[in-house]
């Protein structure tokens, strides 16, 4: 089998937060079509299995990044302010590109999935580097958008290097934008004239996690009694992440039911101007609300020592009563379909992105910025009506199925990768990983090497000369998954 080499990049892997999550996501995706996956990141979070590299520099909390960061845009620079800074920059590119371009091509990397490092300017050397190395190596690039810089004031305020601003995000043929929202989708044509294509967040629902021996001490390992109610927030601490909200719904929650309830909170404190997470631990305090900050305990995955367990993110949700996501930020939400996937109810603020979820018919109990009287009424009255509950998290839980599940990926990955093609061979190699070689006029092999039945060859053949026009999806997947691609003795010739 002509099997490809896929490298997936991000700032960070097998972590907890949004990105790494869903990159895990597309590394399966890409797996199950046959690729031979590599992992590039600035930290992994967990032990990692298939082939990689762990480049510092890549991290965008690297302390030499975060300090360029502050210099290129945390303040106005005068002339030599900008030179120095240039410098660094430049030295910082260097270190990273010279590492990952010599990776690609020891490794002969034949494509390369980016998770947002191409658009975010968190890292600025990160982003500058690859966008060199796409150049130089005019290697097939799909560019996923999670964050834009534009919508954050911070990475717009002084405009000290407005040429290499501009050129962010790469526009190149032989790469493909991918916005997760039609939102994003839209700005990215306004302010760039980039046209992209629109892949909303999934959720593999086959890996859900699910109750068993291991996490049914869950709320016993973290001193939770079994008659008080838990909110999860799955996030980190961050200002537009809105833990106030949380804090605030947990304290009257407690005056209605007179209960000790706790509000875990999963993701870790993020270093911001201002002290706010000194700032939530005095609400916190002054309300006598019981949280606990589950960062250390709670990760991607499940693993454990010889003294305590540590739960997966699956596991948390497995048994929250109610999820919260008072979010502020133009975040796709990755808490609000993982809280349907789990059938939980969900307490939501009206973020920018929620519409474009919500119109699909998906009902929450919906905050406008701020928590009220009718916040806390609506909480405490589903909390007495279960089966208003279980039908609401039920009907969630359908249309999440329908619209959010990682199955959608086998619809819309294929044409994108046709769309990469750079060379015919490229494309050859392409269509035979999918469907075999040529075997005659009008006959396309199967992924499990067995020509499709007679009956559909023609329809077929015409449907599928370009990807997309007809989903095949189903009848090329073979029972262990992956796309094979018969021996050279079963193959005729053309």
């Amino acid at each position: 089998m002509d099997i490809k080499n896929i490298a997936v990049i991000a700032s960070r892997l097998r972590c907890v937060d949004a990105i790494s999550v869903e990159a895990e996501k597309w590394i399966d995706k890409y797996s199950k079509l046959g690729y031979n996956v590599h992992l590039i990141a600035g930290k992994f979070g967990e032990p990692v299995h298939l082939p990689n590299l762990e480049l510092p520099e890549i991290d965008y909390k690297h302390p030499e990044i975060r300090g360029v960061k502050s210099i290129v845009f945390g303040t106005k620079l005068d002339k030599q302010g900008k030179k120095a800074a240039e410098i660094l920059l430049n030295n910082l590119v260097t270190r990273i590109k010279n590492p990952l371009k010599a990776y690609l091509a020891k490794n002969k990397i034949d494509m390369i999935s980016v998770e947002d490092s191409l658009v975010s300017m968190k890292n600025l050397p990160l982003n500058m580097a690859l966008s060199q190395i796409i150049k130089e190596l005019n290697i097939p690039t799909i560019s996923r958008c999670h964050y834009l810089p534009w919508d954050n004031a911070y990475f717009t305020k002084f405009d000290n290097f407005p040429k290499i601003i501009e050129t962010i995000p790469v526009i190149e043929r032989h790469v493909v934008h991918i916005a997760n929202t039609e939102s994003t989708k839209k700005k990215l044509n306004d302010l760039k004239k980039i046209s992209s294509k629109v892949i909303p967040n999934t959720i593999d629902i086959d890996k859900l996690a699910k109750p068993d021996d291991y996490n049914k001490e869950f709320r016993k390992e973290f001193g939770i009694p079994d008659d008080v109610i838990i909110f999860l927030q799955p996030t980190r601490v961050k200002r537009n992440k809105a833990v106030e909200r949380s804090v605030r719904i947990v304290s009257e929650i407690n005056e209605v039911t007179k209960k000790d309830n706790v509000l875990i909170i999963t993701g870790s404190p993020m270093y911001q101007r201002g002290n706010y997470f000194e700032a939530i631990i005095r609400r916190i305090k002054k309300l006598n609300v019981n949280v606990i900050f589950a960062n250390d305990r709670i990760f991607l995955s499940r693993h454990q020592n010889k003294e305590r367990r540590f739960y997966s993110i699956g596991d948390a949700y497995l048994h929250a009563d109610f999820v919260l996501y008072p979010n502020d930020s133009d975040a796709f939400g990755n808490p609000v379909i993982e809280a349907c996937a789990y059938r939980k109810p969900l307490i939501v603020n009206s973020y920018p992105n929620l519409k474009e979820i919500t119109d699909r018919g998906f009902r929450f109990i919906v905050m406008d910025n701020k928590v009220t009287k009718e916040t806390i009424s609506d909480i405490y009255q589903l909390m007495l009506d279960r089966k208003k509950m279980d039908e609401m998290t039920e009907n969630n839980f359908n249309l999440l199925r329908q619209h959010f599940s990682t199955e959608i990926l086998d619809e819309v990955l294929i044409p994108i990768l046709n769309s990469l093609e750079r060379t015919p061979s490229f494309m050859t190699r392409i269509t035979k990983r999918i469907f075999g070689p040529k075997q005659g006029k009008e006959s396309h092999g199967r992924k499990d090497g067995k020509d499709l039945p007679k009956e559909r060859k023609k329809e077929s053949f015409k449907g599928e000369k370009r990807y997309g026009q007809v989903d095949r999806s189903k009848t090329l997947k073979n029972k262990k998954g992956g796309y094979k691609e018969p021996s050279p003795k079963d193959r005729k010739a053309p």
